[in-house]
């Protein structure tokens, strides 16, 4: 822990570090579906970064990890570690991923290739929280609040607005030198594509790139929002004209363009010297997603499809698919009836148990929990507090799948298995069609974290 010698008398501390995690050449690619080849460069390097907040009552660490996700397993391995190397209780850690999908598959289970990779990440997040503490000095922090309009589309409803609240924490010395500084904006993490076979950190990493860049020594930390229906650029389900093909220019468009935004609203900040800090948590449990069909029937559709549908293999996507149309031209990898299985075989279980938690930093109230939540929920939680608008930190801890609103489902809960398959039809559903959870979960959760928030 940081030495309180460094601070005045009730003074918050903060550090931050950051290291490179990104996995070895030679590994699988993955995440996308249709891209099944193995790496064979790094087109920019993956990092790990922390700033870790200390008073005398409490200590918080904000981690960002530029890639997908991870299992549950990987997520308490890494949390155990910072406990053991920095001293920070487990409950007091905001681990959230960006969900880049450029990074490693590992958000559901663990091929015998990552295992290896999956430890040594654990000795990386860890000593990477370890040094940001170890580097912590009085802080100054502020928060500003702004927008970044016109670079996002709600993937289902592309006439729908989307939340575009940028949020910006800007964390100083004493002297006025840059220790951290963290972006909150929702944006599904897909503008590379799958036509590449190089690890890359997709737009956050193209931001925090530039915001270190135009202010030196500062470590810049992006936290993701309720992304679950949000894609970049025009990019919604169906459009079959869009003219960003998720190339690298397209990715560093976004990031650069979100990072000056964010610039500008750092530059408006006034920083203060008090700095409080709190944690609270509440367990909920969410309601698992109900179908109107069986599994004698979901079983039936599957093998009828297995038997007209062709197999697919290709190391990368084909020339001009994007995530807007590749369901529609590879209904044999997205529309062959395991989804219907998995989600019949499921509905009698017990609901499943979720954590929701807040954190204060300063006057910033954060929302964490794990799941890709709808935009939508998010911004329902956002609404609840008009005169300072919370940050939703969704994608946080081990993936647990999308948390999805209301109205998709009930679009689509009387349509009959044989026919839910139809990517030309019901692509756009994709998030709800394949949500564990009833629109009841969503709910429950905006809920919980209304009521965490109202204690910090």
């Amino acid at each position: 822990m940081a030495n309180s010698t460094q601070s005045e008398a009730g003074r918050t501390l903060c550090g931050a570090a950051k290291k490179i995690i990104t996995p070895p050449i030679g590994y699988p690619m993955g995440n996308w579906g249709l891209r099944q080849g193995l790496a064979e460069g790094v087109h920019r390097e993956i990092h790990a970064r922390a700033a870790v907040f200390s008073n005398d009552q409490m200590s918080i660490a904000i981690i960002s990890l530029e890639i997908a996700g991870l299992t549950s397993e990987s997520v308490q391995a890494i949390k155990a570690r910072i406990v053991q190397v920095a001293g920070i209780p487990a409950d007091h850690i905001l681990l959230n991923f960006t969900h880049n999908h450029t990074s490693p598959d590992t958000i559901v289970s663990l091929p015998r290739e990552w295992i290896t990779w999956t430890t040594w990440l654990a000795d990386q997040v860890a000593g990477c929280v370890a040094e940001a503490s170890n580097k912590a000095r009085p802080a100054n922090v502020g928060a500003g609040l702004g927008s970044f309009d016109g670079m996002t589309v709600n993937r289902q409803y592309p006439d729908k607005p989307v939340d575009t609240d940028l949020g910006v924490v800007r964390i100083d010395d004493d002297n006025g030198k840059p220790i951290a500084q963290l972006v909150n904006f929702a944006c599904h993490g897909v503008a590379d594509g799958g036509q590449y076979l190089e690890w890359s950190a997709d737009f956050a990493g193209e931001m925090s790139a530039e915001l270190e860049v135009q202010s030196p020594g500062v470590v810049a930390i992006y936290v993701q929002g309720a992304a679950g229906d949000i894609h970049p650029f025009d990019l919604w389900f169906g459009n079959t004209a869009s003219e960003h093909l998720h190339s690298h220019e397209d990715t560093a468009l976004f990031g650069k363009s979100l990072a000056l935004s964010a610039q500008d609203i750092s530059g408006q900040i006034l920083t203060s010297k008090s700095v409080p800090l709190a944690v609270r948590s509440e367990q909920i449990t969410m309601k698992r997603h109900e179908v109107n069909w069986s599994l004698e029937a979901a079983l039936e559709n599957r093998e009828s499809l297995k038997s007209t549908l062709t197999s697919y293999s290709g190391e990368t996507w084909l020339p001009g698919t994007t995530t807007a149309n590749a369901a529609e031209h590879h209904p044999e990898l997205y529309g062959w009836g395991n989804n219907e299985v998995g989600l019949a075989k499921n509905q009698s279980l017990p609901a499943v148990p979720l954590t929701s938690r807040g954190f204060r930093i300063g006057e910033t109230l954060i929302s964490a929990h794990a799941g890709e939540l709808f935009n939508e929920l998010g911004t329902q939680i956002k609404d609840a507090f008009p005169k300072n608008r919370p940050w939703v930190a969704s994608y946080c801890d081990d993936y647990i799948g999308y948390i999805s609103s209301r109205q998709p489902h009930d679009e689509i809960k009387d349509i009959p298995v044989t026919e839910i398959v139809d990517m030309k039809k019901y692509r756009r559903y994709y998030g709800t069609t394949t949500s564990p959870y009833a629109p009841e979960a969503g709910e429950a959760l905006v809920s919980s974290a209304i009521n965490v928030l109202k204690t910090l």
